[in-house]
């Protein structure tokens, strides 16, 4: 069993609140996969809603793609290859645990690649860090996926 510490990617994102670190999307894909399989809804989608399922093709590749969502390795497992992470290379580069030891993570280019689908939640996850500590952040903390703006997250 992975410490909690190093659950924490080198961004301040948590992989322990990832669906790709739990497989839960990847495990739910494979089981919708499995029941239309058993249905043949295949046959359905042709036949009886033709109209409506008629893109079902489509959907059941982007289904079989889902079953994959599962990482392999947490971040802090993962080798810098040729397609590595270009916040994980700079932490390892600067001998940083996570982007937290670094005073230029408001203004990061790296971090702020991220913003897209996380909104400001890789920055206010490191600066909590910042101030609390890790191991308190860990404990008590909110950890922030999709953005600040956000209640809950997974």
């Amino acid at each position: 069993m992975k410490k909690k510490k190093d659950l924490l990617a080198y961004c301040g994102l948590y992989c322990g609140d990832c669906a790709g670190y739990d497989g839960e999307i990847a495990t739910a894909a494979k089981t919708l996969l499995k029941m239309l399989e058993k249905y043949k809804f295949d046959q359905t989608a042709k036949c009886l809603f033709s109209e409506e399922l008629k893109g079902y093709d489509r959907f059941s590749e982007v289904l079989e793609f889902m079953t994959d969502l599962k990482c392999e390795k947490i971040c802090r497992e993962r080798k810098d290859t040729g397609t590595s992470c270009n916040i994980r290379k700079c932490c390892r580069d600067q001998g940083f645990y996570a982007c937290f030891e670094c005073d230029d993570l408001r203004t990061c280019e790296k971090l702020k690649s991220l913003e897209g689908l996380h909104n400001d939640a890789c920055v206010k996850n490191l600066e909590a860090i910042k101030e609390m500590g890790l191991e308190t952040w860990l404990s008590k903390g909110r950890r922030l996926w999709f953005g600040s703006t956000i209640d809950d997250g997974p």
